[in-house]
């Protein structure tokens, strides 16, 4: 069995995101010492760099890395930091990756003006470097996202939310995103217009497994650990595992599955009987049925492109999203 790790899937742009890394965070430095204890403070819980990884591998796949392809992946994980942070004020979040979120420690307002400050960043140096296709391209995509957002805050609260209404959340809230890496790096190296739709493509289906794989690591997790169960309980949004548990049970269980989550008063015991009727219901297994078919109709794509490591890397990277535990 092969055993997948990010860092086997970096191993051929381990230089490039070293790089990234320097300059990905000489763009927070500030003069104002709020702002740079607030930039010091968030590269204490920094992620895994996954948009910055596609942008390199899809780059080196299809051509050679400049220049525009590190202004790339700094600007789309500009746009992702931000996203984060906004989305840990709209979910009254306070923790991220493990530690306490920005929004809990500087406050809700401070958090939302330093997650626009870090937006205008990424328009910046799409704007100082005449960047006129990647400022399309994130302009676009900034508003999807923010549809998404949108979209999330109406129904993902909602007991009767369908699954299409998920797949455009989850579409224009993540898949988006990596589609814009994809397309930003396609285009910078002036291919072809089929083959910048069809690396767009790529990076949706990639981006639907990744969210799918996200919200089914949610439930797992839940179903392991009720200890904190205000929080989760809080946090409880309604995603695919409970969409396809929620189609396939009897009116009488959802009529009681309704009660229970317009119960103010709704205890620990009530909360992991709703966690096991997901699991016991076939949620999880549909969710990961769902993220095998994103990820082998993402990888049918790539046979359409050359065989380099770059693309062999591509490869694990979307096999590895399927096997993650975290």
């Amino acid at each position: 069995m092969l055993i997948l790790t990010l860092e086997k899937i970096n191993f051929i742009i381990k230089n490039e995101i070293e790089i990234f890394e320097t300059l990905f965070r000489n763009n927070f430095y500030s003069k104002i010492p709020l702002i740079q204890e607030i930039n010091n403070y968030f590269f204490k819980i920094k992620g895994k760099y996954i948009r910055p990884i596609f942008v390199f591998l899809i780059t080196k796949m299809l051509g050679n890395i400049s220049k525009k392809t590190y202004d790339l992946a700094i600007l789309i994980e500009l746009i992702h930091t931000a996203s984060l942070i906004h989305d840990d004020v709209i979910d009254f979040s306070n923790t991220r990756r493990g530690f306490i979120s920005i929004n809990a420690i500087w406050q809700n307002k401070t958090a939302v003006i330093f997650g626009d400050y870090i937006f205008s960043k990424s328009l910046n140096i799409a704007i100082k470097n005449n960047y006129i296709d990647y400022l399309n391209l994130i302009s676009k995509t900034i508003e999807q996202m923010s549809e998404g957002e949108i979209l999330q805050m109406k129904y993902f609260h909602n007991f009767f939310i369908k699954e299409y209404i998920y797949n455009i959340i989850i579409f224009k809230k993540t898949a988006i995103l990596i589609s814009a890496c994809c397309e930003g790096c396609a285009k910078s190296l002036n291919k072809k217009k089929n083959i910048v739709l069809n690396i767009k493509k790529f990076g949706e289906l990639a981006g639907m497994a990744f969210q799918i794989k996200d919200d089914l690591l949610d439930y797992k997790n839940h179903i392991n650990d009720n200890e904190n169960y205000f929080l989760l309980l809080r946090e409880f949004k309604i995603t695919l595992p409970f969409i396809y548990a929620l189609k396939k049970t009897s009116k009488k269980y959802k009529n009681w599955l309704f009660n229970e989550f317009n119960n103010k008063n709704i205890n620990k015991y009530s909360l992991i009987k709703i966690l096991n009727f997901i699991k016991n219901s076939g949620g999880i297994e549909y969710s990961i049925y769902k993220i095998k078919l994103f990820t082998n109709q993402a990888l049918l794509l790539l046979n359409n492109y050359p065989n380099n490591k770059a693309n062999k890397s591509l490869k694990y990277l979307i096999l590895f999203n399927k096997e993650r535990l975290l």
